[in-house]
């Protein structure tokens, strides 16, 4: 072992150094449990949750790097529905949804593509209506792993294991049990990729308080979504979720594919 110039000091002076060391024991975290249902009553209350039958999201969405902005509309229903449509400046719309366990996406760049694997698997995870008091659903496995200072407030960090794919990491605020950031390895059309969401700015709507701002980065790619109304219990037609034309004959030769049959 090692012994420092520090051992060579009177004993009175060591002594009260180790009594101090050993009051500061470091405390037990707490329970992811407890964590995640904290979320939960400082957002609204479950009760609160269980009176949203569907949700209606519009905001603007930012690529600051790239000098773009257009808006982005979000729909979500029990049953795992999702629609969202992004409108970009000069560039045009990127669609993407979840209907009946297919995850798809649609761009004037890319086209219509399925998504399959862990991308599906992630996709239908993050469309998941009422998310946060549906977590033991989602996530079968949950425990807290450390704490994390973030800008000055101290979280403590989650790891939520998933049935497939990669853990999710997510930092909650000490003092306000608000989610501060999310990290996770995200399964996209071109690989893996480092993703970091940063949120902030919670206001309340229809008895729910929600994160108005997004910064978001995925690889080397950054955004900026910020929330303009959240609306629910709309009279939302389930055609709303139906893909177009083009993916959902994808949907069915690929569904007729896995199953044996022609298409």
């Amino acid at each position: 072992m090692k012994i420092s110039n520090w051992s060579l000091l009177p004993v009175l002076v060591v002594l009260p150094a180790c009594l101090s060391a050993q009051d500061a024991k470091p405390q037990p975290l707490p329970k992811a449990d407890s964590i995640l249902d904290r979320y939960v009553q400082v957002t609204g209350g479950k009760g609160a949750y269980e009176k949203h039958k569907n949700q209606i999201l519009t905001g603007t969405i930012e690529f600051p790097a790239m000098g773009l902005k257009g808006k982005v509309t979000r729909y979500t229903a029990p049953g795992d529905k999702e629609y969202s449509l992004i409108e970009l400046d000069s560039i045009g719309s990127i669609e993407s949804g979840i209907y009946l366990g297919a995850a798809w996406e649609k761009s004037v760049l890319l086209g219509p593509r399925i998504k399959n694997a862990d991308e599906r698997d992630q996709s239908i995870r993050e469309a998941r209506f009422n998310a946060p008091i549906e977590w033991k659903k989602i996530y079968p496995k949950v425990e807290t792993i450390g704490t994390k200072d973030i800008d000055g407030d101290e979280c403590y960090e989650v790891l939520l294991s998933p049935p497939s794919g990669k853990p999710v990491h997510q930092f909650f605020s000490k003092k306000t049990g608000l989610l501060v950031r999310t990290t996770m390895i995200a399964a996209s059309q071109m690989g893996d990729v480092d993703v970091e969401v940063n949120v902030s700015e919670y206001k309340v709507f229809s008895g729910i308080r929600v994160p108005t701002v997004s910064k978001q980065r995925a690889g080397s790619q950054e955004l900026r979504i910020t929330v303009d109304d959240v609306r629910v219990n709309e009279n939302i037609s389930d055609s709303r979720f139906e893909p177009p034309a083009d993916v959902s004959a994808m949907i069915r030769k690929a569904k007729a594919s896995a199953e044996g049959r022609l298409p």
